[in-house]
Formats: C-alpha cells, sequence, structure tokens
C-alpha cells in the first residue's frame, strides 16, 4: 500500500479482503464528510508532530495581572470569563501547515532524527553557526516547515510593531505600555488574554491597563456575519435604503458587550423615528427668533426658568402663543 493514495489504498485493501475470503459484508453507509472551503478537498485527521507552548505558567502571571488591577476588563462581567479561562487553560499547539505565516524558529540537523537534534535560532546564519559549533563544518540545516499560529503572531502585535526586541527602539519607550484596547468580546481569550501574556512574559508588564469589549453586529436571526452563510449587510448599501442616520442610532442602541442584531425592519423603524427627529428640529429652528434678537431669547430664557421651577409663563414667539407649565407642553 505504500506510496498509494488514501482512496487508491482503500479500494486496494478492500479487494484483497474479498480475495482472501475476509470481507463480511458491504453496504452503503451514510456520514458527514468535512471539506475544505477553499478547494473542496476531504479533510481528514492526519498524525503528526506539533509544536506546543506550556500555558499554565503565563496564564498565572495574567490573572495576577487583574487581581493586583494592572488591568481593567470593561464591562466588569467579563473578568469571570477571563479568569474561567485562563484558570483551565491548556498547553497551546502553535504549529500551522499554512503557505504564510512566521515560520517557526527551529531548524533541524540533515541527517538526524528531528526530535532529538533540533536548534532554536533567530536566523538561518544563526542555526547554520550554532549547528558548525557542535557538529562540524560540513554539517547541513534545513528549517522545520510549519508557520506559528495566527493567534500567537497576533499576540506579539503590541510590542513587536514598536522595535521589539530593541527595548530601548524609541516608539516602544514611548508607546508601551499603551491605555486602552478597544475590541469584540469574542476573541477576549483568542487575542486579548494572549497579548497580556505574552507582554507580561517578554516586557514584564501589561500592554494595556484597560480592555473596553464591544458587542457583536449579527443579522436578523442572531448568527454572526459570514461569506459562507452570506448574511453580510454592507453598510454602504444600507445606507443607500434607510440613510446614514438610520443606521447610525441604530447602532448606538447597542450597550457595552452586547450583541446587537441588525435588521430591515429596526432600521425602517429608526428611519422614521430619525426623520421625526429630523423635523421637530427643523421645526424648532424655523421658530426661534433671530440670533440677534436679545430681547426674545432673554424671554426664552424666562421661559426655561419657568419650567424648572414649576411657574406658569406666557410668552409669544413670533406671533404663537405658548403656554409652558412644568411637565406640560400644551
Amino acid at each position: 500500500m505504500s506510496g498509494l493514495d488514501r482512496f487508491e489504498a482503500r479500494k486496494k485493501l478492500w479487494s484483497d479482503l474479498e480475495e482472501t475470503d475476509l470481507a463480511v459484508k458491504k453496504e452503503p453507509h451514510n456520514l458527514r464528510v468535512p471539506r475544505s472551503q477553499c478547494g473542496g478537498e476531504v479533510i481528514e485527521p492526519l498524525v503528526s508532530k506539533q509544536w506546543f507552548v506550556t500555558m499554565q505558567p503565563l496564564a498565572e502571571k495574567a490573572l495576577l495581572a487583574v487581581e493586583k488591577g494592572e488591568l481593567t476588563i470593561i464591562p466588569e462581567r467579563f473578568e469571570k470569563i477571563y479568569n474561567h479561562w485562563l484558570t483551565n487553560i491548556k498547553d497551546w499547539c502553535i504549529s500551522r501547515q499554512l503557505w504564510w505565516g512566521h515560520c517557526i524558529p527551529v531548524w533541524y540537523i540533515v541527517g538526524k532524527d528531528c526530535e532529538e537534534e533540533y536548534i532554536v535560532a533567530r536566523s538561518a546564519e544563526e542555526a547554520l553557526m550554532k549547528a558548525r559549533d557542535k557538529y562540524g563544518k560540513d554539517v547541513e540545516v534545513y528549517q522545520d516547515p510549519d508557520v506559528l499560529d495566527t493567534w500567537f503572531s497576533s499576540a506579539l502585535w503590541p510590542f513587536s510593531t514598536l522595535g521589539w526586541p530593541d527595548l530601548l527602539a524609541e516608539d516602544f519607550k514611548r508607546f508601551y505600555p499603551t491605555t486602552m484596547l478597544e475590541t469584540g468580546h469574542d476573541i477576549l481569550f483568542f487575542w486579548v488574554a494572549r497579548m497580556v501574556m505574552m507582554g507580561i512574559e517578554f516586557t514584564g508588564t501589561v500592554p494595556f491597563s484597560y480592555v473596553y469589549l464591544h458587542g457583536l453586529i449579527r443579522d436578523s436571526q442572531g448568527r454572526k456575519m459570514s461569506k459562507t452563510l452570506g448574511n453580510v449587510i454592507d453598510p454602504l448599501d444600507t445606507i443607500k435604503v434607510f440613510g446614514t442616520d438610520a443606521l447610525r442610532f441604530t447602532l448606538a442602541l447597542g450597550t457595552s458587550g452586547q450583541d446587537l442584531n441588525l435588521s430591515t425592519e429596526r432600521l425602517t423603524a429608526n428611519k422614521a423615528f430619525t426623520n421625526k427627529l429630523w423635523n421637530a428640529g427643523k421645526f424648532v429652528l424655523q421658530v426661534l427668533p433671530n440670533r440677534y434678537n436679545v430681547s426674545s431669547w432673554q424671554n426664552i430664557e424666562a421661559c426655561k426658568l419657568c419650567v424648572s421651577t414649576g411657574k406658569t409663563h406666557t410668552q409669544t414667539i413670533n406671533s404663537r402663543k405658548i403656554v409652558f407649565v412644568r411637565g406640560r407642553n400644551p
């Protein structure tokens, strides 16, 4: 079977079983077959060697940062989720078999066992230098073909973009650590917690003092928007139909850390409401006196004072008689 494609190997194996009378029966069976979103290939498990990071020591420092007040999570209720994840953390597999990403900084020795003989270095030149010191000048090295998990690379972002590992870099000294990170609550563990752990580990301090978590904009059924589901709402198309004010007002109704379901019904209702606000504002501007009419503005201020004190005051504005009473405006 060696060298055969897995599908051909299965056919050959079944054929051999039938020829040796070891096959019992053959019957159809329905099952869910996962396929690649890009190419449509069948996805199947494959046992392989991976690189892991021991997370428990890193998590303990990140938990302590919140406990000591060095890091504040807003809204406060998300601290429980943060603590739960880090308290029950598992080792992190950081190997990825992708075409792009940060290459894992590990080199192997040609002709040596990869599990026992490997070199960690910042560059191929440094790896080759270390290998020659240990195995002689004729040694050859090759880099691990895997790349780092995207979230691992992202965890380094707060300081790797500022000149790190040069701690004396001007940008690093000026902008690290920063004050606040604002992001979605769904990546509190995937990104935020990992940035905190990496920041403390490599720089000795948390990368930011506050984390403000906003909610997610979902579709009318409460599902996350994605290209796969085809439920993405383009804000530019929404503005063309409902207007900028309606969209802004709808999004502003969301509270901190709370998801918002965006639907055409809600946008339609808010379009009507913002239109009423516009007309009301337009009416008020029409009946207001000229900016240079000091006496009229003084009378308006007097009316406002009467409303706040509960007294009745009659005043004529642009030939309109208006009676102001506390809690009532007939």
